[in-house]
């Protein structure tokens, strides 16, 4: 969930960015409003980065010694039936290209029997505490304002619930890498994420199903928005987001009815003002099979509120 803000201007956090001297000989009133203003875009712009597509993978990291805190509201259609989670997420950047975060499950309507799923790529919507590391490996800026660049992930899932769909749960890795451009005006991000239960082995354990995601994400930031703080700022995306579910298997046994893939499609909407960000959208089942007799996914849907400092 997240959109490095490559498309500033350069000078922004410079010298440039405070009031002038001649402005600085204003009225007390009017001289107070500058510095708030100043400083008030000033930390916009610096922990306003690391946000982006809802769904899909994105390259960019939070700056040196930032924090963000999102909270999202997770929709989910499957067959008849609904299932909601609240999901807070905490993120420090460590250096400017190597961040951590922590998110944690808050199920608001649990339907039983809906097959697993990551829906996002940041947070997973199944009830699983996570902790993600993301490093920012490779970073090309072929002009002002735009740069080609590569993240790794690597995570640690611990779930909160003992059985899912009557298999036993167990801890599990995350790793995934996302590549990408981005600029004041277009971003492209293509990338996939692997989540991998470590359960005992043996020829009558349990094992949820692996799962596999892989997005492309395209985004615009129109022209009317090019503009700096305090005006706000908004990016119009599309995501393309497919999910790969392995069989469970209980007792040794696979499951027919589990496991298959989904494709999803979608627009998304970001927008972004000081230390404020809200993102979110619906994703439409447009392809995929699933193994055996399963409810399929119709819709998703996340509303995202961000806040850095």
């Amino acid at each position: 969930m997240r959109t490095a803000r490559t498309d500033e201007n350069p000078r922004r956090g410079s010298l440039s960015s405070v009031p002038s001297l001649r402005a600085l000989h204003c009225a007390p009133a009017s001289r107070l409003a500058l510095l708030v203003l100043s400083f008030a875009g000033l930390a916009g712009r610096t922990h306003a980065s690391g946000h982006g597509p809802v769904y899909g993978l994105a390259t960019p990291t939070l700056g040196k010694g930032s924090f963000s805190l999102d909270l999202a509201v997770m929709d989910r259609r499957v067959g008849g039936e609904a299932a909601n989670m609240l999901r807070p997420m905490l993120a420090y950047g460590i250096t400017e290209d190597l961040q951590v975060s922590l998110s944690l499950p808050m199920p608001l309507r649990v339907a039983a029997g809906l097959p697993p799923a990551r829906t996002m790529a940041m947070m997973p919507a199944n009830p699983d505490a996570e902790v993600l590391l993301g490093w920012r490996f490779h970073r090309i800026g072929p002009s002002v304002g735009a740069r080609f660049e590569s993240t790794a992930f690597l995570g640690f899932d611990y779930p909160t619930d003992a059985v899912r769909n009557d298999a036993r749960t167990a801890p599990g890795l995350v790793v995934g890498a996302v590549s990408g451009y981005a600029s004041r005006s277009v971003y492209a991000w293509a990338g996939g994420l692997y989540r991998r239960y470590m359960t005992p082995t043996g020829p009558a354990t349990d094992h949820p199903g692996d799962v596999a995601l892989y997005s492309l994400v395209l985004g615009y930031r129109p022209r009317f928005f090019r503009k700096d703080y305090p005006h706000p700022d908004w990016r119009l995306f599309v995501e393309v987001v497919g999910e790969y579910n392995g069989r469970d298997r209980v007792a040794g046994r696979t499951r027919p009815d589990s496991g298959g893939h989904q494709l999803f499609v979608g627009p998304t909407l970001l927008g972004l003002y000081g230390s404020w960000g809200l993102s979110g959208g619906p994703l439409f089942r447009v392809a995929g099979q699933r193994n055996g007799d399963q409810p399929e996914d119709r819709l998703r849907t996340v509303v995202n509120l961000t806040f850095w400092f």
